[in-house]
């Protein structure tokens, strides 16, 4: 199949994601003021190719709304895989419109996660084939780098940092690395089962960030200026979130979430904007953590 084809059917499917809904005459139009088209129009015959080819390449089903006449991208992926179908759509679409529109290309800066380059390719392909990896890692905190084998489980972006969570087997334990302290990783002869019963969304469904707990998730009381409040409506902190109460120039947002450093370095992030109601030990951590770091300016 040729890049262009494969142009054209990207193109295809961009535009119907994009615009959400959209008619065949819009579609038309939109082909023909595209640089792609060559100015060309687009003959039903290559529409229908086109829908065709887009639906195959990113197995979708690309419906018509016989009451408005618009065309759709059904979401018929399970719950657990939206969220990576939407991320893809979106970065395929941001990607498409870079390649096409070089002339405003500078003026978009996506974020750029440096740690998957090496590694990513080679834990997706170990993850794909159950094989086993044989990892050199060197932690913030360890003098020296360990060798060990992993099960590869999973993978997860945070922060601009992938992490890749698997089971250790010298350890006897899922651990969670980041991609950016690998100091070499190969895949080994070895192969593994992925577990039916584990589910990667729900590992992390309790923690922010990477860390989990060994100790229960505890129910959490943020209380938050106006300001901070707009902020968290449009993105939640965490998905157990929810609005408690809206009192004079603050608002309650109740979670329940294991209490970890990143949930508290989260929290120090945001300074006055937030203050914790309870759980007390959470509380007292955030007060004595920053009457530290004003005891460093006091100096």
């Amino acid at each position: 199949m040729s890049n262009n084809i494969i142009q054209r059917y990207m193109w295809f499917f961009d535009t119907v994601w994009r615009y959400k809904r959209i008619t065949r005459a819009e579609i038309e139009f939109r082909w023909l003021h595209s640089d792609i088209s060559n100015g060309e129009p687009l003959s039903r015959r290559s529409f229908c190719n086109y829908r065709e080819g887009a639906e195959k390449l990113f197995d979708v089903n690309i419906l018509c709304d016989s009451s408005t006449f618009e065309y759709y991208i059904e979401e018929t992926l399970p719950e657990k895989s939206s969220d990576l179908q939407r991320w893809l759509f979106d970065s395929l679409s941001v990607n498409y419109m870079m390649r096409h529109n070089t002339d405003i290309a500078h003026r978009i800066l996506p974020e750029h996660i440096p740690s998957g380059n090496d590694y990513l390719a080679s834990i997706i392909g170990a993850m794909q084939e159950g094989r086993v990896l044989r990892m050199t890692y060197h932690a913030f905190w360890k003098m020296s780098a360990q060798t060990f084998d992993l099960e590869p489980y999973f993978i997860k972006a945070f922060r601009k940092r992938w992490y890749v969570i698997g089971y250790n087997r010298a350890d006897h334990q899922i651990k969670t690395y980041a991609l950016d302290r690998i100091v070499k990783v190969a895949l080994s002869t070895d192969t593994f089962t992925y577990p039916d019963d584990f589910n990667p969304k729900q590992y992390f469904a309790q923690a922010f960030g990477v860390i989990r707990s060994d100790e229960k998730a505890e129910d959490i009381r943020l209380r938050v200026s106006m300001r901070q409040a707009q902020y968290l409506r449009a993105l939640p902190l965490h998905a157990s979130q929810r609005e408690y109460e809206v009192g004079d120039g603050y608002v309650d947002f109740l979670y329940n979430m294991y209490i970890t450093y990143d949930l508290v370095q989260e929290l120090l992030s945001l300074g006055r904007e937030v203050e914790v109601v309870y759980p007390l030990r959470l509380r007292n951590e955030i007060r004595e953590k920053l009457q530290a770091a004003l005891d460093v300016y006091n100096k």
